[in-house]
């Protein structure tokens, strides 16, 4: 007599490309999944309902309301919880034979590469361009294949890279800064297509898994909207990239964003010397979830012209949502200061506190 495992997957096993075969690769293979967000969502249920038999998953964030419309695996009731733990219920209940490990804290330059290595393939599903550099480094350092996805208002691309790279996201994005791209948090962006583009990357990680010889490691895949299109492009090799290059470094440098800070190293800061701290979201952000201890002058205001005075005060630090902002907001103050943005932002912050 077959296993409910066996007939809960009854159907994909009868699918040439997977067969008993296939799904028993499944069964022993493993993701890492980093981002449980818009496209995370997703791309975890994917996983897990294909029959992924272990599933890491990483982000230090509690669900929002604002999270609702498009991170298909959060409730009403999950608002305040922490997203790996909801996300762990809720695979759980789909596919109660998945193995799921939780990383309920945030991927800086900090994380422990050894998390990385006891996996397949790992995920990209953050929406910090330092978070992808990060990764673009960290699985290039200990040869791991990933998928890198991100979304914009109507349009998300997604891009399959080899274990070595040639090419690697620093080559199709060499010198990018975090206020170079909109996130959603400004520009906005639609559910339907961070959806799609997470599923691709659950799709493309299942097909490495089953056979990695298959896929194309130089592709970037375009998925727009309206109208509905999906199109690829060649992505270049850039020979020079310091990371996967000919004339690479050994020892490969992680990302270390520029006056960037930690909680803690921010709390060191505000005791040694006299900081203002100023909170960069928009008015209406600030009075849903205020922070008692800054002063409001949204980063719209300093692109306006609107100057700040520091008069009396050894360092600034700015605070915005997510850690976007904040160093966008850094380049409108000048250089005659010490100045430093929260890394993680207010949802770190509170997450911390």
């Amino acid at each position: 007599m077959r296993s409910d495992e066996e007939k809960f997957f009854e159907r994909q096993i009868l699918v040439p490309d997977i067969g008993t075969l296939g799904q028993k690769i499944l069964k022993n293979s493993s993701v890492l999944v980093i981002g449980l967000g818009g496209l995370g969502c997703p791309a975890t249920l994917q996983l897990a309902l294909s029959g992924v038999g272990k599933i890491g998953i990483m982000d230090f964030d509690s669900v929002e309301l604002t999270n609702l419309h498009r991170q298909t695996l959060f409730t009403f009731a999950d608002i305040g919880r922490l997203k790996t733990k909801v996300v762990s219920e809720a695979l759980l209940a789909r596919n109660p034979w998945v193995n799921i490990v939780e990383y309920s804290q945030m991927l800086s330059v900090d994380t422990d590469p050894d998390i990385f290595a006891e996996w397949d393939i790992v995920l990209d599903c953050t929406d910090t361009i330092s978070s992808k550099y990060i990764i673009n480094d960290l699985c290039l350092r200990l040869n791991k294949p990933f998928v890198i996805a991100s979304v914009y208002r109507t349009s998300a691309q997604f891009v399959f890279f080899s274990p070595n790279g040639r090419p690697c996201y620093r080559c199709l994005f060499p010198n990018l800064q975090e206020g170079d791209l909109l996130s959603c948090n400004i520009g906005g962006v639609i559910g339907i297509q961070s959806t799609l583009a997470g599923t691709h990357q659950a799709s493309l990680a299942v097909q490495y898994l089953l056979n990695p010889g298959q896929i194309d490691t130089d592709i970037v895949y375009y998925l727009e909207w309206n109208p509905p299109i999906l199109f690829q492009t060649k992505m270049d090799i850039n020979h020079s990239c310091e990371i996967c290059g000919i004339n690479k470094k050994l020892d490969l440098q992680l990302v270390i964003e520029k006056n960037e800070i930690s909680v803690l190293q921010m709390k060191e800061l505000t005791q040694s010397k006299r900081c203002l701290v100023i909170d960069v979201r928009e008015e209406d952000e600030i009075s849903e979830n205020p922070i008692p201890f800054t002063i409001s002058f949204p980063l719209s205001n300093l692109q306006s012209g609107q100057q700040l005075s520091f008069e009396g005060y050894q360092a600034i630090i700015c605070i915005c949502e997510s850690g976007i902002r904040s160093k966008t907001a850094l380049q409108y103050l000048g250089d005659n200061i010490e100045k430093y943005s929260l890394r993680g932002g207010r949802r770190l912050l509170v997450n911390t506190l």
